[in-house]
């Protein structure tokens, strides 16, 4: 599952700069991988090797270890492979699209003081938070009860 990043720079959507310390790869000849995406137009974006990529690996891990602590499950009990109602390509994956671009949108209706673009980012919450709450009745449905 692709991690998107939000406020880029120019640079830092076109691939050129990193999205956590916004070194300039050409510049700096630093070594550089992808690590995730750009909202805007989907373009993959890229962290210095070292360090920057690996702070983002364990910032991830450590948010995941926090939601399984706060909502009290694990990874044990899961279900795995091509049955699982977890898998990214299906109604799992495409809820937790949609909740990104909800989260997406609060952070830019924030900021926003532009009436045609709050309308837009107004039709667009209403558009995914409809889609993320039919995908959540439908992976409800598809979990089984207590881990089984």
């Amino acid at each position: 599952m692709e991690r998107y990043f939000w406020h880029l720079s120019g640079p830092q959507t076109d691939g050129l700069a990193c999205v956590v310390c916004s070194a300039n790869f050409l510049l700096k000849r630093i070594a550089s991988v992808a690590v995730g995406r750009s909202p805007a137009d989907e373009s993959q974006v890229f962290a210095c090797k070292e360090p920057c990529a690996e702070r983002i690996a364990e910032d991830a891990e450590r948010m995941a270890r926090e939601m399984r602590t706060a909502t009290g499950t694990g990874a044990v009990g899961v279900p795995q492979g091509d049955d699982s109602p977890f898998g990214v390509d299906g109604p799992f994956g495409s809820l937790l699209r949609d909740l990104r671009t909800l989260a997406g949108t609060e952070a830019l209706l924030t900021t926003s003081e532009d009436i045609p673009t709050i309308r837009f980012l107004l039709s667009l919450t209403a558009r995914h938070a409809e889609a993320a709450m039919r995908l959540a009745r439908v992976v409800l449905a598809q979990t089984p009860e207590g881990g089984e």
